[in-house]
């Protein structure tokens, strides 16, 4: 009786059915870098543009300064991140206030934003003087792969009267 390995049939019929695996493989793989360096060279330009701190008057609203500003993620999930802090500069007790950050394509249209609650824990005002620190995270739905876009911070502030109820 014959026996032939059928070790070394086994090991040619697998290389084979690999060969078309692997251009696939190096394709997407080359994809990834050029995506990492095409995010890598945006953030640089991002960080190029902007100075911080930054203060932003909202005049009635308060003063928003933003302490940290940053393009962060990975390619498919890349966002803004701003670390500010809230100031009542109003001189009136305040409730709470709201601020955005808006991503903007190039069109000046809105594609995402995310709203920070500032608001003590303790039913109590934000009197004048007193900071609120927060973080937003906006996601930019690739808008950061087009020239043109941009970024904006809003601030709506709510105060209380004088018996500690919302005011208008």
């Amino acid at each position: 009786m014959n026996r032939t390995p059928l070790f070394p049939f086994v090991l040619l019929f697998a290389a084979c059915a690999t060969s078309d695996v692997e251009p696939r493989e190096e394709t997407a793989y080359a994809s990834l870098v050029a995506s990492m360096e095409e995010l890598k060279a945006a953030q640089k330009r991002f960080g190029a543009q902007y100075e911080t701190p930054t203060a932003l008057d909202f005049g009635a609203n308060g003063k928003v300064t933003i302490r940290q500003l940053s393009l962060d993620g990975y390619p498919g999930n890349t966002y803004v991140r701003c670390r500010f802090h809230y100031e009542n500069n109003t001189g009136r007790p305040v409730l709470r206030s709201l601020v955005s950050l808006d991503v903007l394509d190039a069109d000046g249209q809105m594609v995402a934003s995310q709203v920070s609650v500032c608001i003590f824990p303790t039913p109590r005002a934000i009197h004048s003087g007193t900071f609120f620190a927060d973080e937003l995270r906006t996601q930019t739905l690739d808008a950061h792969v087009r020239e043109g876009w941009t970024w904006r911070m809003t601030c709506k502030t709510e105060f209380m009267d004088e018996e500690g109820a919302k005011a208008n």
